[in-house]
């Protein structure tokens, strides 16, 4: 249903952002963060480029909820989406689910401040240093070591700063493209 609302708009047609229609534009960039964390499963790439992609397109996927739903719903969709990589079995530990989510709601609420200057920029390293920290502490409470911690440890570090970085990019190359949203004005 999202995407019929999507895509009936004819070009140039700006839909009135108000009611269910951010509801359903809510929907449809959760379920399309949920697609692209599903390719994994699809698209048979190494781990490392599998990593590079799926982030990028997710981290895209955030900062287009959150120019065209608002920054609440984005960060909304940014705390969802841990527990379906989470019930998809790319997490090994619960307490990530959480430490994701606050990671991916830095970054979304981090951006929607910083959009138009080039302080935007900083949101991908604000969000590594949250997720590099907070997953370090973590191996350090539970006790867990070697190289499945060390591989965890990894993948919250300088990649994180690239496809956050990644996604800031092809968000803003596929914003202006999606003239059928009402994303101009203010972004509360």
């Amino acid at each position: 249903m999202a995407g019929a609302a999507v895509l009936s708009a004819h070009e140039g047609e700006r839909i009135r952002m108000g009611g269910w229609k951010l509801y359903v534009y809510m929907a449809f960039f959760l379920a399309m963060g949920i697609v692209f964390q599903g390719l994994r499963w699809l698209l048979p790439l190494p781990p490392p480029v599998s990593m590079f992609l799926i982030g990028s397109l997710v981290n895209m996927t955030l900062l287009l909820a959150m120019r065209i739903t608002r920054r609440r719903r984005a960060a909304c969709i940014g705390l969802l989406l841990p527990l379906v990589a989470f019930l998809q079995g790319q997490l090994p530990i619960v307490p990530m689910v959480f430490l994701i989510g606050i990671g991916n709601a830095a970054y979304v609420l981090w951006a929607n401040h910083y959009w138009k200057h080039l302080s935007v920029w900083t949101a991908p390293l604000l969000k590594a240093l949250l997720l590099y920290g907070g997953t370090k502490g973590l191996l350090f409470a539970l006790g867990l070591t070697g190289p499945p911690a060390a591989a965890l440890l990894f993948m919250m570090s300088w990649p994180q700063v690239f496809t956050g970085a990644a996604g800031i990019f092809l968000a803003r190359c596929l914003l202006p493209r999606l003239r059928f949203f009402s994303y101009t004005g203010e972004n509360k």
